[in-house]
């Protein structure tokens, strides 16, 4: 579970103050699906940022599965990043002299996973996302929407609980778009915690619940709380 308290991040930006996150407060359960909207300066990438441990609120508390997050080190704040959360961008972020293979492993190697362990759950992860055949490509080799597909399976393949989604469709066309939108629902369902962050109002609307952002304020907090039981049923 993600429990936010009185969230506070501030940047100086010369003698201008931007208060990027003012005073959020925000639970999310496990195995929920959660859509965080705003404009661009709205604060959304900024509070994906924290929940993902890429950075840390100047104020307020920030928990995760009961542990307080300002209380681990640089070092355990990786550790926790790299086993409980898998990130999937807009840019995609793969390394473009490797393959699909390749992009995906790379996780893995960091955390140390046996050579045999890895191949299985890269091919899983690629077979789940429906690249098995795209194995050996570059991402100069593959469309946009195969290119987040890859980004996906590179989220995955380390099992994380949550999955931070930072507006995965941008850069894609109206058929990659449902395509992902269709997987991101698929992971949903089979247990895992889902948290999109978005500028689009119809992207936002596939989720079942809404959080909006505006000058670093939660502002509507809408939609249904829903929660999968882990045998394929949903919980409201």
């Amino acid at each position: 579970m993600i429990e936010l308290h009185d969230i506070r991040k501030i940047y100086q930006l010369g003698e201008e103050e931007v208060r990027a996150l003012d005073g959020v407060s925000l639970t999310i359960q496990d195995r929920e699906y959660v859509a965080v909207i705003g404009a661009s300066g709205s604060g959304k990438s900024t509070l994906m940022n924290i929940i993902g441990c890429l950075d840390t609120a100047d104020e307020g508390s920030y928990m995760i599965d009961g542990q307080e997050v300002s209380d681990l080190t640089e070092k355990e704040q990786s550790i926790l990043r790299n086993r409980k959360i898998g990130f999937i961008f807009q840019q995609f972020n793969l390394l473009p002299k490797l393959t699909a293979y390749e992009n995906v492993e790379l996780p893995l190697i960091y955390q140390g996973v046996p050579g045999a362990e890895r191949k299985k759950r890269v091919l899983e992860a690629l077979e789940k996302v429906s690249l098995a055949n795209r194995l050996h490509h570059r991402p100069n080799q593959l469309s946009g929407g195969q290119q987040q597909r890859v980004a996906v399976a590179r989220a995955l393949v380390t099992r994380p609980t949550l999955i931070l989604a930072d507006e995965p469709t941008g850069n894609l066309d109206s058929h990659s778009t449902n395509d992902i939108m269709n997987l991101l629902r698929e992971l949903h369902s089979q247990g895992n915690t889902l948290v999109l962050i978005t500028h689009d109002n119809e992207i936002a609307a596939q989720a079942p619940r809404r959080v909006r952002l505006l000058d670093g304020k939660v502002v509507s907090d809408s939609g249904n709380v829903l929660v999968y039981d882990g045998k394929g049923g949903g919980q409201a």
